[in-house]
This record gives C-alpha cells, structure tokens and sequence, in this order.
C-alpha cells in the first residue's frame, strides 16, 4: 500500500516538474530510399547478374533552445541504415551541435561543413538517382578519376570539424570549414574548406552562384598538399531549372581529375518533374575519360511519397591507366518516403 502510494506521489510530481524539465523543442523527421539498380556494362563478368537492390535510411534527430540573450543552440543527430543486401547497422552519419545569433553561425562536431553546403552540381536535378548517389561508379577504381559529379568533390563529410559563417550580408554567405586530420606522424592532413554563394534576381529569374576550395596538408612532414575546387550556377525561371557546374579534384600531388557537368529540369505540373544532365571527367596526364548522360523523372505518388526513374548512358576510356575501358548504360528506379 505504501509503495503505491509513494509510486502515485512521484507520477504527480514527474507531471509538475515537467514543464520545467522540457527546455528544448524537439523535432524527428526521417526519410526511406528503396532502389533497384540495373546494369549494363560494355565489359561483362561472367556469371554476374548486374542488378540488385539497395535501402538507404534516415533519421534526424534535433533539438533547439533559445536563450534569453537571443542566441540560438541547436544539437542534431543523423542515424542511417544504407546498403545492399541484409542491411542491419543503423551508425550515426553525423552528430553535431551550433550556435546561431548576431555573430553569425558556428557548427561543432561531425557534418559535412560549407563546402558540402553550398556546391551544386547538375546531378541535384535527378534525385536519389544521381551519378555519385545509388548509381554504379561509372570508371575504374584503378585509374585515376576521383568523381563522377562536379560539386566540391574533396569534401568534410560526417568528420569532426569546426565550421563558421559570417552574419547574412544580404544575398552573400561566407562560410570555412577546418578539420583536424590527428595527432600521429602520418596524420598531418588537415582540411581548410572555404566556400560562398551570392543569391541574385532578374525579372522572372532567380539564381545561386557558388565557389569553393578545399586545401588538404600532406599526410607526413614534408608532403605535398592536395586541393580541390568547385563553382557552380543554378538558374531558376518558371518551371525550368538549370545548373552548371565545374570542379577540380587532385588525385595526387601530380595528378588532377577535372568535372564539367551541366543540367536542365522541367516541371510539368504538381507531380511530375522531367530532367537531362551531361558530366564530362578528365584527368591531367594520361587521357582517362568518362562521359555521362542521364535523364530522369519524378512523380509525386502522395504527399511523402516520390517515385523517381533515371537512366544513365555512360563511355569510360581508360586512356593510359592500364584499367579496362566500358560502355555501358545503368537503370535505376526508386521510392522514396519522407516523415
């Protein structure tokens, strides 16, 4: 009997407090991938199917306080289950927390920085389709292309960094990106990421022009450094879109891959949304090529809801790299939910 009493006690003094325990507003959102990828490949293997399946899950998780000063804390955290087959280990795919107010904005912890930010490429216009999304890699992994899509391809993805940017001055944000690659003998690799867009009207016209760099330290005392560099313009009028893009990435302290790519999307109506893209790669010294055309469409089954089919037409030349070269082509169809 005194147990229940004492357990109704602490219900009630649980349900006065809270109020005072809940500080935050919290919000979950979440979204569901799931692919069927085909392809077909100049080069086959024998005895290998050239299709299978592919899930990719997320949730976000994010809290956010202000204080009484105005400033805003917020604190996010990604859980992601991606991968082919049985797919069972749900990791953090980013986990970090920021600071907003008249000082502009500081972000601490692991997510992708500015430069993940801001850099487009045509590629965003075909969805979870994309050419460095779900897709095949297109090349050999023993030649000497880094990318397949032209926005900052060295990039701080999901690692410890700390991130800054300026106060909004109109239509311009200024953002860096550092991390720091270790303490060990071999760990000297350090990324400074720099990064900017100007937001600009015309008329009917809207548009993003956006630039970045990625300056990497060599691994050991003494190495040579590695960077990469990107710029993008994304144009918007009436139901078009287009985005073009370019972006260099060294392979090595000797050797440069180089994307060009550029992209048109039309919407046909509240459903439906039609695109075509073209990514031209190159690298500086021995003629490895790969060329890419995709077109793509989405339909919008229910609010949440996306479907989406890609098709990708590709031609890799091999050049000197001594990989095989291919021509080939790769089918993709996805769902996509989001909560």
């Amino acid at each position: 009997m005194k147990k229940n009493i004492f357990t109704k006690i602490t219900f009630i003094l649980i349900l006065i407090s809270l109020p005072n325990m809940v500080k935050a507003e919290m919000n979950i959102s979440g979204s569901m991938e799931f692919h069927y990828i085909n392809q077909d490949p100049g080069t086959t293997t024998s005895g290998a199917s050239n299709d299978k399946f592919h899930s990719d899950q997320k949730i976000d998780l994010e809290f956010t306080n202000k204080t009484d000063s105005g400033m805003i804390l917020s604190m996010f955290q990604t859980l992601r289950s991606n991968g082919t087959e049985a797919v069972s280990t749900l990791v953090s795919d980013g986990n970090y927390f920021s600071l907003e107010g008249g000082f502009g904005y500081i972000g601490l912890g692991n997510f992708g920085g500015v430069g993940d930010e801001l850099t487009p490429t045509a590629a965003d216009l075909i969805g979870p389709g994309s050419t460095d999304g779900k897709a095949p890699q297109f090349y050999s992994s023993t030649g000497s292309l880094t990318s397949q899509q032209a926005s900052l391809i060295n990039i701080i993805d999901a690692e410890n960094n700390i991130t800054y940017k300026l106060p909004a001055m109109g239509n311009l944000t200024i953002g860096a990106s550092y991390k720091d690659a270790g303490a060990g003998v071999s760990e000297n690799a350090d990324e400074t990421v720099l990064a900017g867009s100007y937001e600009f009207t015309s008329g009917d016209i809207t548009g993003t022009f956006a630039v970045a760099s990625n300056s990497i330290g060599g691994a050991t005392a003494g190495a040579g450094s590695t960077n990469s560099s990107s710029m993008g313009l994304t144009v918007v009028s009436g139901s078009f879109t287009a985005i073009v893009a370019q972006a260099e990435d060294d392979q090595s302290t000797s050797i440069t891959t180089e994307v060009n790519d550029y992209g048109l999307s039309f919407t046909v109506d509240d459903n439906l949304t039609l695109a075509v893209t073209g990514t031209e790669v190159t690298e500086s010294s021995g003629a490895e090529t790969l060329d890419i055309t995709s077109v793509s469409a989405k339909y919008t089954i229910t609010n949440g809801l996306d479907t989406y089919f890609t098709y990708h037409d590709y031609d890799y030349g091999a050049g000197t790299s001594g990989a095989t070269s291919d021509d080939g082509s790769a089918t993709l169809v996805s769902l996509e939910a989001t909560f």
